[in-house]
């Protein structure tokens, strides 16, 4: 692994964080929710935290310009361990990256927002935890 896929990655996984931070604070302070936006930036928080793994495992065909959660986890299905979970988020998450670009595109509640932080929290966490111990020994 090139020490500058692991800042790339690293830069990836901020850009989760940062997409998840958003979505969490749109939940917590606008009324009424914009579901859609809060929905949207939790597939955006998946993707990018897939993506950073991408980066760093230096998947064959590089970096996809997809937004298909389950296929960018296919990507990296034989370098590293994915929980089945995972796949059932990325079907689930996936229609937010696109739909979600048109009004009223998938009828959305307050539950879905919820669920769908969730499952960005757990996508977020489980790339930091393979990005996370990596970087501390390289060093």
């Amino acid at each position: 692994m090139a020490e500058g896929n692991m800042a790339v990655a690293q830069e990836w996984l901020a850009y989760a964080e940062a997409d998840l931070g958003v979505a969490k604070h749109l939940f917590r302070t606008y009324q009424p929710k914009p579901l859609q936006i809060i929905c949207f930036h939790c597939q955006q928080a998946a993707e990018k935290a897939v993506k950073a793994v991408i980066v760093l495992m230096g998947s064959q065909g590089g970096l996809p310009k997809k937004h298909d959660l389950f296929l960018l986890l296919k990507q990296i299905q034989n370098m590293i361990s994915i929980e089945e979970k995972f796949y059932d988020y990325a079907d689930m998450l996936s229609p937010y990256g696109v739909a979600m670009r048109y009004p009223n595109e998938l009828p959305l509640e307050e539950r879905h927002a919820e669920m769908a932080i969730n499952m960005a929290r757990e996508f977020f966490e489980w790339t930091k935890d393979i990005i996370t111990p990596k970087a501390a020994s390289d060093h």
